[in-house]
């Protein structure tokens, strides 16, 4: 091959040939056409099928990684919701149980009640048709004899318990009036009557947690499986929850002409259309997914017996609540639409304030002090669970109670009851102050021999905030991590 001397170490021709290019000597024009060759230095058109565009190929690279992060994040989520479900369901059992004061506790009706005890739950009944039209359900004989004869152990604790003599109270007036105490009793079980209770539920829970965990353990037909109780039901609302709220946020703030949602509340002049968009958006997304946590709270609560089993997971119990409450209407209209509104406006609006009461009533900054900003937190979020908790509590309680309407407006005839693992309150609860006022003035455990009635002991304060010592330990644990991450922080600036 000839090569130019003033260019020695060129292999290729610097002057063109006949049909060749100096710079390209074996480009061969037309060799393209051929179907089985291809030129690497021609460019592909736009025109030719295998051609892809540069932003539409990033485009698929995003949206492959977007997916895998997706998944990753979901099954992550799932175990982060098996990992905390077993707390959860030991706190809700705690909330929604009945553990009254002896002298105003109201007894549940029994089997082996004579006709005497007929006219004490109509009076009872008289008391609160007032008020509310749902307590059918509570004086009904047949659902008694089925919790009793489960393990068929009922004529025998009926034989053997002791004949109750002390008279039932309620708001300290006497419900048996003319009546023989010794008569009335028979047939009634207290929460606290070993021999009476029916076999699938547990003792009342009156040592926290740990507790809850260890009695629905050893309890026949829970076992461990009955710590992830309404698992699937949670890890669902809250990838839901995770999804919806973002995006009717900015939304919201599109309509509005607000700053981006990305941009913390603290970072804004004026955070006021910002933090109502903010809590408007949590707010609607609660009430959409509010028969997610309606579900969620009946599967935790329900025993899980087969033969008084009444849901069998979440898609069975949402067609059972459409048939025999009322449909869509009676799934959000009910009895639990206030609680609802109020839970899911306070909780963004207290949590999302937080970070702007340190930073602009306490004048504390995170980066100057971290010790103080995690205090005051820690501070913030104990009185957050102060006012959120007996909300929570009396939410889940009305959550438990069925409605016995049809779409129709009739009573459901086909209705079963709900068999708790807990024992609940006979009379239901007519809204959301009903239910505080009965908790605080019946409720607050069995008291100790000889301990006289107090403020303390005689109102059951302590009931709406079943669970309060869990989530302030772990509100703890959390400061005491960040303060330990802060100075080693500091530690490595220095």
């Amino acid at each position: 091959m000839m090569t130019d001397s003033s260019h020695p170490y060129a292999t290729f021709p610097t002057t063109p040939g006949k049909g060749t290019h100096g710079l390209r000597p074996y480009y061969t024009p037309g060799i393209n056409n051929n179907g089985n060759n291809f030129n690497y230095t021609s460019i592909a058109s736009s025109n030719d099928p295998s051609y892809q565009p540069v932003d539409d190929y990033d485009d698929l690279i995003d949206s492959r990684a977007a997916a895998r992060e997706l998944i990753n994040f979901s099954v992550l989520k799932f175990l982060t919701t098996a990992f905390s479900n077993p707390f959860e369901v030991s706190k809700t059992l705690m909330q929604v149980q009945y553990i009254p004061h002896e002298d105003v506790e109201i007894l549940t009706t029994t089997a082996a009640a004579t006709t005497v005890d007929r006219p004490v739950a109509e009076l009872e009944r008289r008391k609160y048709k007032s008020k509310s039209k749902t307590y059918n359900d509570f004086f009904s004989s047949s659902s008694d004899d089925d919790d009793d004869d489960f393990y068929g152990d009922h004529h025998h604790h009926q034989q053997q318990r002791p004949k109750r003599t002390a008279s039932i109270h309620h708001d300290g007036d006497d419900l048996h009036q003319g009546l023989d105490s010794k008569e009335v009793a028979i047939g009634h079980r207290s929460v606290y009557d070993d021999a009476t209770r029916p076999s699938y539920q547990i003792q009342p829970i009156d040592k926290g947690v740990w507790q809850g965990i260890g009695r629905l353990m050893k309890q026949p037909c829970e076992g461990w499986r009955a710590l992830f109780k309404g698992q699937y039901t949670n890890w669902l609302y809250e990838i839901c929850h995770l999804f919806l709220q973002p995006t009717v946020e900015g939304s919201l703030n599109d309509v509005f002409g607000l700053y981006d949602d990305t941009i913390p509340l603290v970072h804004l002049d004026h955070v006021g259309p910002n933090l109502a968009t903010l809590v408007s958006s949590h707010l609607l997304v609660g009430i959409l997914l509010s028969p997610l946590e309606l579900i969620r709270t009946r599967l935790i609560v329900q025993s899980a017996s087969p033969l008084q089993r009444k849901y069998k997971g979440p898609v069975h119990a949402l067609r059972t609540i459409l048939e025999e409450e009322g449909g869509l209407k009676g799934l959000y209209m009910n009895h639990n639409l206030w609680p609802t509104i109020c839970y899911h406006a306070l909780t963004p609006l207290l949590r999302n304030t937080t970070p702007l009461i340190i930073d602009r009533v306490f004048r504390i900054s995170s980066n100057d002090s971290t010790f103080l900003y995690g205090l005051a937190e820690l501070g913030l979020r104990t009185l957050e669970l102060v006012l959120l908790l007996p909300l929570e509590t009396i939410r889940k309680r009305l959550q438990c109670q069925l409605s016995n309407k049809t779409n129709t407006g009739k009573q459901s005839r086909r209705q079963q009851p709900l068999h708790t693992v807990v024992a609940m309150r006979p009379v239901p609860y007519t809204g959301m102050v009903d239910a505080a006022y009965r908790i605080v003035t019946e409720e607050g455990g069995r008291r100790r021999k000889n301990q006289t009635r107090s403020v303390l002991t005689g109102w059951g304060w302590r009931g709406l905030y079943q669970g309060f010592s869990m989530q302030c330990t772990s509100n703890i644990v959390l400061f005491v991590l960040h303060a330990v991450s802060g100075m080693e922080d500091d530690f490595e600036d220095f």
